[in-house]
């Protein structure tokens, strides 16, 4: 074994929920978007449930269920099991009982159920990262590396940045930024742009509703700025939370002190998407935005002003939606 092999197997590595390939909302040109699993932080509007937690977790598509029973025959800890009623057979999934192993997805017919988190060996991962290459040469894109949070396996992400860098890829990396400084500064040799959500100008709304901390966010994004790094805000919009007129002026106030010095703004306007996955997932309850309707770009104009006023350009250091495409 290399020296290099043994220290990856000190590592810890995440799990995978997905590589997404053809993305232009996580950088400029054609994507591809690798999740791994796990975020420190709990958004109430996360569109991306099945990547907080850092274990497995099994989705179930009740739709496309038939009632075989297979898995039940597979499960070893009797979450999923047959209920008899007189002479009718039910199928029951108790989810306090899942250990999130996997074996009721690999007996299923019909893909009702599913595994969300694989392990995949970073060989793999950076050989179909590279697959895509020529689409990156073409428009100008490349890999991000996303979740949950990336920051959250920092040896790991150094590592696959490396190696993605290696293979001669453009690399960005989209996380919170809720993390000790250290974790983030070696990134700067391997990352060509930072991805940083700013999710509230309240400290007491991040750390009451968010369970972050507001003031370590901005001291990383700041010294990312300063260290020269090519770096966006990532501003996600959210109906209630951060969309009020003393928000856009917070945020304004703030961001302004650094036009010219970072690529963009990207407001990222609420979008009711992850609903479904909170429902395959069994996680409803805990789901706050349950029919509240996706935010339109139009509901943003007095914010896009104010940061037009502020020194940012429409479409070009300043996006709505994140849409950033092809720039070649």
């Amino acid at each position: 074994m290399s020296t290099a092999e043994a220290q990856l197997e000190n590592i810890k590595e995440p799990l995978i929920t997905n590589i997404q390939r053809y993305s232009l909302q996580d950088g400029p040109g054609f994507r591809t978007t690798i999740f791994l699993k796990g975020c420190p932080l709990r958004c109430p509007w996360c569109h991306n449930p099945d990547t907080q937690l850092t274990k497995k977790e099994i989705s179930y598509y009740a739709e496309k269920c038939i009632g075989c029973g297979r898995c039940a025959e597979r499960c070893p800890t009797g979450s999923t099991y047959i209920e008899q009623r007189g002479q009718e057979a039910f199928l029951k999934y108790d989810r306090s009982k899942c250990i999130g192993c996997g074996k009721c997805a690999d007996a299923c017919l019909t893909g009702a159920r599913d595994i969300a988190g694989r392990e995949m060996p970073m060989a793999e991962i950076i050989r179909e990262a590279a697959a895509d290459n020529m689409f990156f040469f073409n428009s100008g894109g490349g890999v991000t590396i996303s979740g949950g949070d990336p920051m959250m396996f920092p040896e790991y992400t150094l590592e696959l940045a490396k190696n993605l860098r290696q293979e001669g890829l453009h690399v960005a990396l989209e996380t919170s930024a809720f993390g000790p400084w250290h974790h983030l500064q070696p990134l700067l040799q391997y990352v060509n742009l930072f991805l940083i959500d700013i999710k509230a100008m309240d400290a007491e709304k991040y750390k009451n509703i968010i369970k972050g901390n507001l003031d370590v966010i901005l001291n990383n994004f700041e010294n990312l700025v300063k260290a020269g790094a090519a770096v966006r805000a990532r501003l996600p919009m959210i109906p209630g939370f951060n969309n009020s007129q003393r928000d856009y002026e917070a945020y304004t106030e703030y961001l302004g002190k650094f036009v010219g010095r970072i690529e963009a703004v990207d407001l990222l306007p609420f979008h009711s998407y992850g609903e479904k996955k909170y429902q395959l997932l069994g996680r409803m309850e805990s789901y706050q935005y349950l029919n509240v309707n996706s935010m339109e770009a139009k509901e943003l104009k007095p914010f896009i002003k104010m940061l037009i006023e502020a020194g940012f350009v429409a479409g070009k250091s300043l996006t709505v939606g994140g849409l950033i495409g092809v720039n070649k």
